[in-house]
Parts: structure tokens; C-alpha cells; sequence
């Protein structure tokens, strides 16, 4: 079992030692999120706290994460802390914790602040109809180029995963979440930003006046910049049907083999 846990959170040293105990988060907190990972909040002395738990590895996961790579929940930690230092706002990273069984990775978990900001997806979809959605996402392409041009690429940089809120001064901030797989450069050409910018999973005219505000906030030509940008995204998005498909088709597949076996 692997434990570590953020200086500034010495009050949390209790609580991240509870998530190894058999049980405890199963039956504790308020689920925010269950799917391949689970996401709860807890009431802890630290104050609201947010766990992410990484579990259901397939076997060679579990000995690849035990052995050669560093858990999700590890580089989740990492990343929060690295971004941080580079002027990027996150929660604050609070622990990792990691369970180990035979030498394998069994379980790990992420502990991290609990944001009070909002999900950026709903200005995505409004900017059109408000100003404030339109100066929202003004205030994102400046975001993200600030992102890039620390030479961080988030690998999942999905809408979902940034959060946003307005400071009393009347300031757009935001967030980056779901931190375990990101790339660290020292500078990125426009083509890795594009590539990574494509993942943005909203609307089609918020997507395209996001990167017309990237494009001039960076004095690249617009048109340029969103139609490389749109061909870019528009292959990601047949890829990754293409991908569902080929994984519905292998579920079908099986589910059809085993009755045929049963009927025999």
C-alpha cells in the first residue's frame, strides 16, 4: 500500500488513510459520478474533499500500473501539482493512495479539493443566445492558450473536464479536472494544439468561435485556423465512431457465441 499525502493537507491524513480500508468508500460519501471510475465527495476535516477511485483493471493493467507506470490516481496527483506551478488552476491535489495485491495494482485513488466552479459545457451551448455566454468563451480561448502555451497537453480535454467560475472583480477563472493523462513539452506547434483542441466536445458554432478567439488572441489567420481545426475534429469524431461500432460489434458478437454454445 502506497500513501502519500500534500503538505498543506496534514488535517486529510486521516481520512486518505481510511480509503484503504476494505469498504470505505463503497459505503461512505455522496456519488458525483459512477461509471469506469467512480467519483464521490466527502465531508472530511479538510473540508469537502473529492475521490476519485480507479478500479476494474484488466489483468495486464494491473501489473503494467504495479510494476513499470505510474497509477492513474499517482500521475493525477502529479499533474495537479505540476499545473499549479505552471499558473494553471485546478483543484488542489490533496493525496494518492494506492492498494497492491501479489505485487499487482488492485485499487488506487485520487483525493483533490472539491471545485465550486460550474461546468463549462452549458456556456458552450447558450453562447449564442447571451453576451455572457459569448464572454465566457471568450475568456476559454484565452485559457487555453495559456495552456499551451505552458506546453501542457491534457489528452482528455474534454468540455466536461474544464470548470469556470467569475471572481468578485467580475473575472472569468476555470479549471482543468480529470488530470492523470497529460504531456508536458516546452513549446507546441500550431498542429498539436489544433490536434488537441479538436477533443472539445461541444457545440459545433462554440467550438468554431473558440477557435476563432484562440486564432487572434495568437495573430494566426482565423479562417485558416478553424478550418484545420474543424477537418481535424471532424476525423476524430469518425474515428471514435468508428470505435463504438467496432466495440458494439465485438459485444454482439460474443453475446451471439454464447447462446449459439448454449443451444448446443
Amino acid at each position: 500500500m502506497t500513501i502519500t499525502t500534500n503538505p498543506s493537507y496534514r488535517r486529510a491524513e486521516t481520512f486518505v488513510r481510511s480509503l484503504a480500508t476494505p469498504g470505505f468508500f463503497d459505503n461512505n460519501g455522496v456519488t458525483l459520478h459512477d461509471g469506469r471510475n467512480t467519483v464521490k465527495v466527502f465531508d472530511t476535516p479538510a473540508g469537502r474533499l473529492a475521490v476519485k477511485s480507479y478500479g476494474h483493471l484488466p489483468l495486464f493493467n494491473r501489473i503494467i500500473y504495479g510494476t513499470l507506470r505510474k497509477s492513474k490516481a499517482e500521475r493525477a496527483y502529479l499533474h495537479a501539482l505540476r499545473l499549479q506551478q505552471l499558473g494553471i488552476g485546478t483543484p488542489d491535489a490533496v493525496a494518492f493512495v494506492e492498494i497492491r495485491r501479489h505485487g499487482m495494482l488492485h485499487r488506487s485513488y485520487f483525493v483533490s479539493q472539491c471545485s465550486n466552479l460550474l461546468p463549462a459545457r452549458p456556456a458552450t451551448e447558450q453562447f449564442a443566445r447571451t453576451q455572457q455566454g459569448a464572454d465566457i468563451l471568450d475568456a476559454l480561448a484565452r485559457f487555453l492558450l495559456h495552456v499551451h502555451d505552458a506546453g501542457v497537453l491534457h489528452n482528455d480535454l474534454n468540455i466536461d473536464n474544464i470548470l469556470y467560475g467569475i471572481t468578485p472583480s467580475g473575472r472569468y477563472t476555470f479549471q482543468l479536472i480529470d488530470t492523470n493523462r497529460m504531456n508536458f513539452y516546452r513549446r507546441l506547434s500550431m498542429r498539436k494544439r489544433l490536434d488537441n483542441l479538436r477533443r472539445l466536445s461541444c457545440p459545433t458554432p462554440a467550438y468554431l468561435y473558440i477557435l476563432e478567439q484562440y486564432a487572434r488572441r495568437r495573430n494566426a489567420d482565423t479562417e485558416s485556423v478553424q478550418l484545420e481545426g474543424a477537418i481535424m475534429r471532424l476525423m476524430f469524431e469518425m474515428r471514435q465512431r468508428l470505435k463504438q461500432w467496432v466495440k458494439s460489434a465485438l459485444r454482439n458478437s460474443r453475446s451471439h457465441g454464447i447462446g449459439y454454445h448454449k443451444a448446443l
